[in-house]
């Protein structure tokens, strides 16, 4: 009976140890901690410069993610990228509510690369320097 009484009121504290031990150690890491790299991407299509277009990654049910415009050139870079796999989208340009953007078709930006579901476009982010060229197909 000593026993049990002891382990009944010492249960409550190994529990809170316990889940104290598990939480922190599913922190997954502080921003600070996490490895990034800086990424140079190229958006063509049909050999030409895509240049009104906004490039996102988006790093699957992570929350992580990076987004630039591309330049006259068909490229941006986007930098402290974290490491890791991430799905690509590339979008016309949306503007501001002060500054928007004139409405047009965009032929250069085939509808399934608009979207997160439909893209074909992936990319791994890896450290070091990273060059990614992207040949949009219709």
């Amino acid at each position: 009976m000593f026993t049990q009484t002891r382990f009944k009121r010492s249960f409550p504290f190994l529990l809170l140890c316990c889940g104290s031990l598990f939480l922190a150690g599913c922190g997954g890491g502080s921003e600070e901690q996490k490895q990034r790299a800086d990424i140079t991407v190229t958006v063509t299509h049909a050999g030409a410069p895509v240049t009104e277009a906004e490039l996102r990654f988006m790093m699957d049910g992570k929350g992580e993610g990076a987004m630039g415009m591309l330049n006259e050139a068909g490229q941006t870079e986007l930098s402290d990228v974290v490491l890791g796999s991430y799905i690509v989208t590339v979008t016309p340009p949306e503007g501001t509510p002060d500054n928007p953007i004139p409405k047009k078709d965009y032929p250069n930006i085939p509808q399934k690369y608009r979207s997160l579901k439909d893209t074909p476009l992936k990319a791994d982010v890896k450290a070091g320097s990273n060059e990614l060229t992207f040949d949009l197909k219709d």
